[in-house]
């Protein structure tokens, strides 16, 4: 009875621990192959957007083709915003001309931009919910 029981509690707390996380599928597209380079793609909260180090999951994708994909998989259910650039020379930031311009291509989740610098975390925002499978197209702009 005891190891039944035991059985059972750990069966929901694995359950409960499932319920609270979802993943998010991100197509990318308008990737400029013969560019070359990697996409540079980070996760983020509110705190930190969209700020270089302080994504909550980031990776790079070797550029291939003028498409990409990527899972976030096991993410906790809340607000997040996603930020992608395509890093043309390997340096592994976004490089800007004398003005502060974008020079390689990027993107956020929603597909804003903002006019002068990233947009608000609020509209490039969406909501993960528990057992979900939340799927994204983010279009890269040069």
């Amino acid at each position: 009875m005891k190891n039944s029981l035991i059985m059972l509690v750990l069966i929901l707390i694995g359950l409960n621990l499932n319920a609270q996380s979802g993943e998010v599928e991100v197509e990318i597209t308008d990737v400029v192959a013969e560019w070359g380079g990697s996409l540079i793609i980070g996760l983020f909260e509110e705190n930190g957007f969209p700020r270089a180090g302080q994504a909550m999951v980031s990776d790079t994708i070797p550029v291939r083709d003028i498409k990409a994909a990527y899972n976030f998989e096991t993410i906790p259910v809340g607000k997040y915003a996603i930020a992608v650039f395509q890093d043309i020379n390997g340096d592994d930031k976004l490089n800007r001309d004398v003005y502060g311009r974008p020079t390689e291509p990027f993107a956020f989740s929603n597909n804003v931009f903002g006019r002068f610098g990233p947009p608000k975390f609020a509209k490039t925002s969406f909501l993960v919910e528990g057992n979900t499978n939340s799927k994204l197209v983010i279009h890269l702009k040069e």
